[in-house]
């Protein structure tokens, strides 16, 4: 049994990133960039003003108030107009240029009409500079915007947006086989016989799965035939990754560890020091990864969470694919662990006067899916702690 550090430097190390698509703008949120994006263009691509006022020289405006001619106007999208001369000033708007001989813009409020027909009285002093977007102030031209493995969100769409980049070449995002198994699992729907329960994990983890962008094979539920068994993992060895649920531990029925072997998946590992989720099974049949994940739906979603999401990251080729968000929190309930595990507990975050606070949300069985319903962390607990204290600042993994 190894531990979950050594269990995730394993993974990242033998996953393989996925090739490369061009896709527009538009459609490229969710992957990483393939290499760098260097600017083909300065934003702002000329300087323009960051308020409505009126361009000037900050010359004129040493000694205030003072009385400037109004030369004109410039609103956004127009041409930057005629030359500005010393003692003029033109009314201009957000976002439109500034014209050759300004260099300060003062905003409205800060002026009032006056000083003659056509004139403008400025009623206080502004250094040279203010109030103006200067060309490539957020972006130059030929710099380095992003680098390979820089996941595109919604910002950075925008960013490409406006340095006029159409395409970008990405990783493609996995395609998924997904696969429940096990006799005692019945689809929704209807009414359950005796023995039976109802299948959730892969709705609850195939819906995980669509928030990485990946594409869903659900391969239904697999009966514990070997036969069947074979026949799907073959299946599922056809798109880039496999994840099996249940079988995987210790009972006469759990096959999945040799029907595995049979298909010509090599072994990483095989269980792994935490609870829950300790029979994880992770191997490699070619470039598929493989995963065999224990059926408890809480044990499914844990071991997904910690060790399958770094996976796929890391075929779609994210610069940090085992990177994840902690934060420190004081415990508003003592936890006692009886193991040497680390142990992953739901928990409730929340933000107080004093801080942020943690507690268990509610009983810590693996089958207990509605208490990770409720919960919105993870408590991490290490391996060598077993008795943490009211008050005791632990790690705390947002969900």
């Amino acid at each position: 049994m190894i531990s979950a550090a050594e269990a995730l430097r394993l993974i990242v190390e033998r996953v393989p990133r996925l090739g490369t698509v061009t896709l527009s703008v538009r459609r490229a949120g969710g992957h990483a960039l393939a290499g760098k994006l260097t600017a083909p263009a300065d934003v702002p691509h000329f300087d323009n003003s960051a308020m409505d006022g009126y361009a000037l020289t900050a010359a004129d405006i040493r000694e205030v108030p003072a009385t400037l001619r109004v030369a004109g106007e410039t609103a956004a999208g127009a041409a930057p107009g005629a030359d500005l001369h010393p003692g003029e000033a033109r009314r201009i708007m957000t976002g439109a240029p500034v014209p050759a001989g300004a260099d300060t813009v003062v905003p409205h409020e800060l002026t009032e009409e006056g000083g003659g027909p056509g004139g403008v009285r400025i009623l206080r002093t502004l250094p040279k500079g203010a109030n103006i977007r200067r060309t490539g102030s957020d972006i130059q031209k030929n710099s380095e915007v992003f680098g390979p493995g820089h996941v595109i969100r919604p910002f950075e769409q925008g960013v490409l947006a406006s340095m006029g980049i159409a395409c970008v070449t990405v990783h493609r995002l996995p395609s998924v086989c997904l696969m429940p198994t096990g006799d005692e699992l019945e689809p929704g729907g209807k009414p359950l016989a005796p023995g039976k329960i109802r299948e959730s994990n892969s709705t609850a983890l195939g819906a995980m799965l669509r928030t990485e962008g990946c594409d869903v094979a659900d391969a239904g539920i697999v009966p514990d035939d070997p036969a069947l068994l074979a026949t799907a993992i073959d299946a599922g060895l056809r798109r880039d990754m496999l994840i099996t649920i249940g079988g995987v531990s210790a009972g006469t029925y759990d096959a999945m560890p040799r029907l595995f072997a049979e298909a010509g998946v090599e072994r990483v590992f095989h269980r792994v020091n935490i609870k829950p989720g300790m029979p994880l099974w992770f191997g490699m049949k070619g470039e598929v990864p493989v995963f065999g994940l224990p059926g408890n739906p809480v044990s499914a979603v844990v071991t997904f969470s910690q060790f399958v999401r770094p996976a796929l990251r890391r075929m779609a080729g994210w610069r940090d694919p085992a990177g994840r968000l902690t934060v420190r929190a004081r415990l508003d309930a003592a936890i006692e662990k009886k193991d040497g595990k680390r142990h992953y507990v739901r928990g409730i975050l929340e933000n107080g006067g004093s801080g942020a606070t943690v507690r268990p949300a509610g009983r810590q069985d693996s089958h207990a899916a509605s208490v990770l319903a409720r919960a919105n962390c993870l408590i991490i607990l290490p391996e060598e702690q077993t008795r943490f204290g009211l008050g005791d600042i632990v790690e705390v993994e947002p969900l």
